[in-house]
C-alpha cells in the first residue's frame, strides 16, 4: 500500500515517512499529484466538476433552511432584539438617515451604539428589492447561507481536491447549527459571508499576490464588521496569517494594506460615533455588559457580585453609582460611562483571580466547539444544542382566532375530569374551585407526564391549535399536545402562574396595538395567546395557552399535562376547557419526502461525539503531511474567535464563522478515511 525504499531506516521511521508522503500526495490540490504543489484548478473538466458540485451544494443547504424555515415558521428571532433591527431598517426606509438619524444630537441615548448598522442596512436592502416580508428577507439569509457552503466548497478545491470540497460542502448544507441560526432574523449567520470570501481572497493572494486581492480581503472584512462588532481584531490576526503566507520581502507592505482596507470599510461607523458622541468607539458599545455577565455566567455562587443578565445589569449600576435614575434603563443616561465602568470592574474581577478567568476561557472555548449532545451545561452553553429537521412537515399557517371561526370540537373541564386519565399513581385530580376547571396534581418526578385526556380525534395532514385556559398553583408544569400513544410530542407551552401586573401590562399593550391595527386595517390579534373578546374582557387569572400543531399521519391526539422540573413544593395546576381549531390542510407535504433523510443525516452526524474528533484528526492530517499554508488558512478564524470571545459573554450564535472552518477539517478526515479504504481494497486486489 506505502512504498518502503530505505531499507537502511528502521521499518518505523520508514512507515512514518511513507505516511506522510501519502498523505501529501492525497491532500495535494486537483490536478497535481506532487507534494507541496499549490496550483490552481485550471483545466475546463475540473471547472466543470467544481461548479457542478458547487450547484448541487447550494441547492441542498437551500432546501435545508427552508426546512428549518417551515420548522421555524411562527418564530422570527429572538423577540425584542430582532424587532429592534427591524425597526431601525424602517426608519432607514422612512429617511430617517443610516448613519445619523434625525434625533443624533440628543446625547443621552446611546441606543445607537448597541449594535452596528449593518444589519439593518442589509433589512433595509432587502425590503426595498423585494417587500416588507419578513418570509422574503428569510429566503434571502437563506439564499446567503447556501452561498456560504458554495464558498466553503471553492475554498477546500483550492486547498485540496474536490472530492475533499464536496465533502466540505456538503457538511456545512446539512448542519443544523448554520441552517437553525440562518432563518433567524439577526445578523449573526450573513456576517460569516464576507469572512470566508476574505480568507478565498487570501488563498488567491498567498499564490500570486496583488494588493488589489489583498485590499479587496480586506475589505471584506470591514464588511462584516458592520454587521458584527466581534470581527473587530480580526483584520490584524488575519494579516499576521497573511504574512505567513507570503513570501520575505512583502509581508509588511501587504499586511499592513490588508488592515487598513478593513479599518477604511467600517472607519464611517467610527467617524459617526466620533460626531455624534464625541467618544472614540470603534464600532458598538457593549463590551462592559458583556464583560461582566460572562463573569456571572461561570459564577455560580455569585462571588464576584455580576450581574447575569441585562435586567440586573441596570440595577447593579444603580448600586454601583448610587443612582436611582439609572434604573431607567441600560443605556439611559450616561450609557457611555457606565458601560466603562462595568469594563472596568470586570477587569478588577480578572485581575485578582487570573487562574480562575483562564479556566473560565478554556471552558468557554470548549463550548464553542460542541454540536448536539445531551450534555447539559446551562446557559448560554446549552445554546450549542438546536433542533434537527423535524420528521413531519410542521404547523404552516398563521394562527388567529376569533368567534366567527368557532373550535370544531370542545371538551368541558368535566369530561377532562370523567374520561381522562392519572399517568402517574401519585398525580391526583379534582375539580378545581372555579367552575369549569379542574386541578392536577403532579408527583415528585421531574418531567413525568402527569395527566392525559382521552384521544381526541383530528383529521390526517392538517394543521389545527388547541386552546385551553391554564392557572400554574405550585411547582412547574407544562401543557402538551402529543400523538395519541404520547411517544410524539406535537406542541408544547409552559405553565405560568398569574401576575396581575403583567396582565395589566399586557392588556394595555394590546389595547394600544389594538388601536393602531384599528386605523391601519390591520388584524391585532395576537398569535400566540388568544381568546374570545368576551372571554377577554372579564378573565381574572386564567392565562388562554394556544398550542398549534400538525397531526401528520394521526387520527388522534392527547392533552397531556406534565410536570417540568424540579420543585421544592408539589407541582399542581388548574385547568379548564379545551378547544380545538382547525386551519387546513397542512402545506409543504413534499417535504415529507426528503425530511426522513436530512433529519437522520442531521442526528448522526452533528453530535459532538463525532464532529469534534473528525475535526481534531483532519488537523493532525494537516500536521503530518506538514501542510503549514492549509493550517494556517483553515485555522485562522477559529483561533480568533476561541481567544478573543472566549475572555466575554458567548452565544453560539456569535461565533458561527468557525465551524465554516472546522467542517472543512472534518472533511479531511472522511475523505482519508474513503481513501485509506480504497488503498486496503486495492491492495486486497493486487494479493488475490
Amino acid at each position: 500500500m506505502f512504498q518502503f525504499v530505505n531499507l537502511k531506516k528502521p521499518t518505523s521511521v520508514q512507515a512514518f515517512g511513507s505516511l506522510r508522503e501519502w498523505l501529501s500526495d492525497r491532500l495535494g490540490p486537483s490536478g497535481s499529484r506532487t507534494v507541496g504543489d499549490t496550483s490552481r484548478i485550471t483545466r475546463k473538466s475540473d471547472c466543470l466538476r467544481l461548479a457542478i458540485a458547487c450547484v448541487i451544494v447550494f441547492m441542498i443547504a437551500s432546501g435545508v433552511g427552508v426546512l428549518h424555515r417551515q420548522d421555524n415558521y411562527l418564530s422570527e428571532g429572538l423577540g425584542s432584539l430582532t424587532h429592534r433591527y427591524l425597526k431601525h431598517a424602517q426608519q432607514m426606509i422612512d429617511g430617517d438617515g443610516i448613519l445619523f438619524p434625525r434625533d443624533f444630537n440628543e446625547p443621552a441615548n446611546v441606543q445607537l451604539l448597541v449594535h452596528p448598522p449593518g444589519y439593518s442596512m442589509f433589512v433595509a436592502a432587502v425590503f426595498r428589492l423585494f417587500g416588507n416580508s419578513n418570509d422574503r428577507l428569510t429566503l434571502v439569509q437563506i439564499v446567503a447561507e447556501g452561498a456560504a457552503a458554495v464558498m466553503v466548497t471553492i475554498i477546500a478545491t483550492e486547498l485540496f481536491r474536490l472530492a475533499v470540497g464536496a465533502l466540505a460542502g456538503l457538511l456545512v448544507a446539512f448542519s443544523p447549527h448554520l441552517a437553525h441560526f440562518s432563518v433567524l432574523l439577526l445578523p449573526d449567520s450573513i456576517s460569516a459571508l464576507p469572512i470566508l470570501i476574505a480568507i478565498y481572497l487570501m488563498i488567491l493572494a498567498s499564490k500570486t499576490p496583488r494588493l488589489l486581492t489583498i485590499i479587496s480581503a480586506g475589505a471584506m472584512v470591514g464588511v462584516s464588521c458592520w454587521l458584527r462588532s466581534n470581527a473587530l481584531l480580526l483584520a490584524p490576526v488575519l494579516a499576521l496569517a497573511l504574512a505567513l503566507l507570503l513570501p520575505r520581502g512583502s509581508r509588511l507592505k501587504y499586511s499592513a494594506a490588508f488592515v487598513c482596507a478593513a479599518v477604511v470599510v467600517f472607519s464611517p461607523i467610527t467617524i459617526r460615533n466620533w460626531i455624534v458622541f464625541d467618544r472614540f468607539i470603534p464600532l458598538s458599545l457593549g463590551s462592559g455588559i458583556t464583560m461582566v455577565e460572562g463573569i456571572a455566567d461561570y459564577d455560580k455562587e455569585r462571588r464576584f457580585g455580576m450581574p447575569a443578565d441585562d435586567g440586573e445589569g441596570k440595577w447593579k449600576d444603580v448600586e454601583w453609582h448610587n443612582r436611582p435614575d439609572y434604573a431607567e434603563g441600560l443605556w439611559k443616561p450616561d450609557g457611555i460611562e457606565r458601560d466603562r465602568y462595568r469594563f472596568s470592574r470586570g477587569l478588577e474581577v480578572i485581575r485578582r483571580n487570573p487562574v480562575w478567568f483562564a479556566g473560565v476561557m478554556i471552558r468557554r472555548a470548549g463550548s464553542m466547539l460542541r454540536y448536539n449532545d445531551s450534555i447539559s451545561q446551562g446557559w448560554p452553553g446549552d445554546t450549542a444544542r438546536v433542533p434537527v429537521v423535524s420528521a413531519e412537515p410542521p404547523f404552516g399557517h398563521r394562527v388567529s382566532l376569533s368567534m366567527q371561526d368557532g373550535p370544531v370540537r370542545s371538551t368541558s373541564a368535566n369530561e377532562l375530569l370523567a374520561s381522562g386519565i392519572a399517568l402517574s399513581a401519585q398525580s391526583v385530580t379534582t375539580p378545581g374551585e372555579q367552575a369549569q376547571t379542574i386541578i392536577v396534581a403532579g408527583d415528585s418526578s421531574a418531567f413525568g407526564d402527569q395527566f392525559a385526556s382521552a384521544p381526541i380525534p383530528v383529521e390526517t395532514n392538517t394543521d389545527y391549535a388547541l386552546r385551553v385556559p391554564v392557572q400554574l398553583i405550585s411547582g412547574r408544569m407544562a401543557a402538551k399536545v402529543t400523538s395519541e400513544d404520547r411517544r410524539v410530542m406535537l406542541a408544547s407551552h409552559l405553565i405560568l402562574a398569574y401576575d396581575a401586573e403583567k396582565q395589566e401590562q399586557r392588556s394595555r399593550r394590546k389595547a394600544r396595538k389594538a388601536a393602531a391595527a384599528d386605523e391601519e386595517g390591520e388584524d391585532d390579534l395576537d398569535p400566540l395567546d388568544q381568546s374570545p373578546p368576551d372571554e377577554r374582557a372579564t378573565q381574572q387569572q386564567a392565562t388562554f395557552v394556544v398550542m398549534p400543531f400538525a397531526s401528520g399521519n394521526r387520527g388522534a391526539v392527547r392533552f397531556v399535562v406534565s410536570n417540568n422540573g424540579t420543585s421544592s413544593e408539589r407541582s399542581s395546576a388548574e385547568i379548564g376547557s379545551l378547544e380545538l381549531f382547525s386551519f387546513g390542510k397542512t402545506p409543504q407535504q413534499w417535504s415529507r419526502a426528503v425530511r426522513p433523510a436530512v433529519r437522520g443525516l442531521q442526528r448522526n452526524i452533528y453530535a459532538t461525539s463525532l464532529l469534534v474528533p473528525l475535526v481534531a484528526i483532519g488537523i493532525v492530517f494537516l500536521a503530518l503531511a506538514r501542510r503549514k499554508r492549509e493550517i494556517v488558512v483553515l485555522l485562522a478564524v477559529p483561533a480568533y474567535y476561541l481567544i478573543f470571545q472566549s475572555a466575554f459573554h458567548t452565544e453560539y450564535r456569535y461565533i458561527l464563522s468557525i465551524h465554516y472552518f472546522l467542517l472543512v477539517t472534518a472533511a479531511l478526515s472522511l475523505y482519508v478515511a474513503a481513501a485509506t479504504v480504497a488503498e486496503v481494497a486495492r491492495w486486497i486486489r493486487t494479493r488475490s
